[in-house]
């Protein structure tokens, strides 16, 4: 049986991991400051390891101390699996979040709205990026897919924590260069793709493939990512296309074709991820997470 915490007990838990990962990301950010030199003055959202370290670390300090330290469970009941299935979910997130987003592009591309040409790039740099790209959708996974879900699952049901986590995951993009209220809109909705994925496939691997999947297919497109400049091949993107349908300045993600793409994959992913869930174990919040049956209803 999964029991329901009582009072405000599920609002401390949200309280801890966000002191702990606000906490942790100071600590680690000072050292990786300290070791890397501090940012310019002009520096603003970007992608580079001395910025993602930090937060991935926090991220992972606060999530192992409150599920395995204080409430004693497992991570493989978070959804991250060891080992081969581990990696088996993960490629099949990455092959859902390319295809999904994949459909948009070529919806753009059709009417000749984005057009391509070659231009050199070094395979290194991109393989670099690349790592960065699936290192900051596990990061952000963890962070609004992993113990906060949870706690907000158990309490409320999935759709609570479904949009809370996504409407959350799109105010975090809020300060990218040239977001639109659009933009954000599709960003939470993207929430709410990825919140579906895990609710029903139980995976956290599988929605972090999917979240990188997505992202890379724009970074190998040549397009921006949220607004960032993380190209990762020798393409580049000229789009020329009205703004409403191909986002401008900030990419895909703040075009109109995203909102009807991204309801779609919503839809598919409640049905191919829900046929994929795994066992693992429960979660409650009673005195710890779990329960003794030792299962995941990823359907729950």
């Amino acid at each position: 049986m999964n029991v329901k915490p009582e009072g405000w007990a599920w609002a401390g838990r949200l309280a801890a991991f966000a002191g702990l990962f606000i906490a942790f990301g100071l600590v680690f950010g000072f050292v990786t400051a300290s070791i890397a030199g501090l940012p310019g003055a002009e520096a603003t959202v970007t992608l580079d390891w001395r910025s993602v370290t930090p937060v991935l670390l926090a991220a992972c300090a606060a999530t192992w101390l409150l599920a395995a330290g204080v409430d004693r469970r497992p991570l493989s009941a978070l959804g991250l699996r060891g080992g081969s299935p581990g990696l088996a979910e993960l490629g099949s997130g990455v092959l859902a979040g390319i295809a999904i987003i994949g459909a948009a592009i070529l919806a753009l591309a059709a009417p000749g709205w984005v057009s391509w040409s070659a231009s050199s790039a070094p395979v290194l740099e991109g393989v670099k990026v690349s790592g960065l790209l699936l290192v900051a959708a596990f990061t952000e996974e963890l962070l609004f897919r992993g113990y906060p879900f949870r706690v907000l699952q158990v309490r409320f049901g999935p759709v609570p924590a479904v949009v809370a986590t996504s409407v959350a995951f799109g105010l975090m993009h809020g300060a990218n260069p040239g977001v639109t209220p659009l933009a954000l809109v599709n960003l939470a909705l993207a929430g709410v793709l990825l919140g579906v994925a895990y609710w029903r496939s139980g995976s956290l691997w599988f929605v972090t493939g999917l979240h990188f999947g997505w992202n890379w297919v724009m970074a190998a497109s040549g397009l921006p990512v949220s607004g960032l400049d993380v190209s990762i091949s020798g393409l580049e993107a000229a789009v020329t296309g009205p703004v409403l349908w191909t986002g401008g300045a900030f990419g895909p993600e703040g075009a109109l074709i995203i909102t009807f793409v991204t309801a779609l994959g919503t839809f598919w992913l409640w049905r191919v991820a829900g046929a994929r869930r795994r066992s693992g174990s429960r979660w409650s919040t009673t005195g710890s997470l779990g329960d003794d049956d030792g299962s995941l209803d990823a359907g729950e």
